[in-house]
């Protein structure tokens, strides 16, 4: 492979008025695009994404095809921003599988790779953050973490119990449950937890024990998942301006419901993220009006999520579909960003697809896949995106990039990553 560095970079992600105003400020290199094909590809041009304004973005490919990868190269770009970029941006990773706290270390293992791409072995600072229930599982396996997350109950409508216990209003623990919040918040307001509310089911009269022993057994089972507390992470705590969270759900992926507490995850933070950013987005309209600077104390956010089909499925409803199509679809004027990371496009809801302005795909193979990606060719894409797969070298780390706000298709090459790749295939080698 030959590499082929020259000095002026394509921006994409970005309109040509605000490249002519505001240059390479703010962008991250994610790769070199492909000059021409082959057995021998030759890579040309840097290419610069985006980092300062809301994008819905979609990076795609089949499993172990790097889509992982790809967004591990973004999030290390937004680490390496300047400091007048990085207070103003936050970044969010839902990891659901647990591999991105490797950012920690430097990819030493590729440091020949790295130096003919210009860059070098570096780690980034991350912030790993684990539901507080489960800090012991860390410890005894001595996994790395820098602090927990939790979810306040208060903020847990009846709805979210109901979906997350898969109840109906027809069922009659159901409506044991909404007496039984009703009369807590009655008595303390919204600092309670879930013995409060299994204490407060104990004293019910209106219905049978075997209803009160149903609902306890499930209020015990959610107890259990070491995710609720009387006060839970704020959003500030969560949105840190110039800082790269990870929250960490993987130990969530061994049984079966887990998928609910992933979504309810989301769910709550993606609407408490929204609700705040639209009340600071008003404060910082207040500060222009009034002739000062747009400034406000929480910074626009950077929600990425990987194997987001299980978030935003195409054939069911989630806890967090709804909140998610709300970033989809309004969240570019209070400054809420998406990256949606998936093995699985035609899983993916189809208006998280048809909305997306930055797409990035690696190979793929599955015709019904295909199909789904197709339904977002732009009338700038004169080929059809079947013809771009089968060009594409079947080498890893190559991708087919559409940027609407450019108005540009091409293949572009994934730059090496700088962080250690938690993500890699196993394999039975020990070297």
């Amino acid at each position: 492979m030959s590499l082929d560095f020259e000095d002026k970079d394509i921006i994409v992600g970005r309109t040509l008025d605000h490249i002519k105003k505001y240059g390479k400020t703010a962008t991250g290199y994610i790769g070199k695009v492909v000059v021409s094909g082959g057995d021998e590809p030759v890579l040309g041009k840097n290419v610069l994404m985006d980092l300062s304004r809301p994008h819905v973005a979609i990076i795609c490919g089949k499993r172990g095809g790097g889509k992982s990868y790809t967004m591990s190269v973004i999030i290390e770009e937004f680490a390496k921003q300047p400091f007048e970029v990085k207070e103003r941006l936050s970044v969010i990773v839902i990891d659901t599988v647990g591999i991105f706290w490797t950012m920690k270390y430097p990819n030493e293992e590729q440091k020949g790779l790295l130096e003919k791409w210009g860059l070098k072995p570096e780690a980034i600072d991350i912030r790993n953050l684990v539901p507080f229930g489960k800090k012991e599982f860390y410890s005894m396996k001595n996994l790395p973490y820098d602090g927990y997350f939790s979810i306040k109950t208060s903020q847990m409508d009846i709805e979210d119990w109901l979906g997350i216990f898969r109840l109906t209003w027809k069922d009659q623990e159901s409506a044991l449950l909404s007496r039984t919040l009703e009369k807590i918040k009655e008595k303390t307001g919204t600092l309670y937890d879930i013995n409060d509310i299994i204490n407060e089911i104990k004293k019910d009269q209106e219905t049978t024990k075997d209803v009160i022993n149903s609902l306890n057994n499930r209020m015990l089972v959610a107890k259990s998942w070491g995710l609720f507390s009387k006060t839970g992470t704020t959003m500030k705590e969560f949105a840190k301006p110039g800082t790269i969270t990870i929250v960490d759900t993987s130990t969530y992926k061994e049984s079966i419901g887990m998928e609910s507490i992933k979504e309810l995850i989301v769910g709550i933070l993606g609407k408490r993220l929204y609700e705040e950013r639209m009340l600071y987005r008003k404060e910082e309209e207040m500060g222009l009006v009034s002739g000062g600077r747009k400034e406000s104390e929480m910074p626009i956010v950077w929600l990425m999520i990987d194997e987001a089909h299980m978030f935003m499925p195409s054939d069911r409803q989630s806890m967090a579909l709804d909140v998610l199509l709300q970033w989809v679809r309004v969240g570019r004027q209070p400054g809420l960003s998406l990256l949606l990371a998936t093995q699985r496009p035609n899983k993916l809801h189809s208006e998280a697809i048809s909305q997306c302005d930055f797409f990035l795909s690696t190979r793929m193979t599955a015709q019904e896949d295909i199909m789904a990606v197709s339904t977002i060719r732009p009338s700038y894409l004169n080929i059809p995106m079947d013809k771009f797969y089968g060009q594409m070298p079947k080498e890893q780390g190559y991708a087919i990039l559409l940027d609407d706000n450019s108005e540009k298709v091409m293949l572009i090459k994934i730059r090496p990553r700088t962080t250690w790749d938690g993500g890699k295939t196993a394999n039975v080698f020990i070297d």
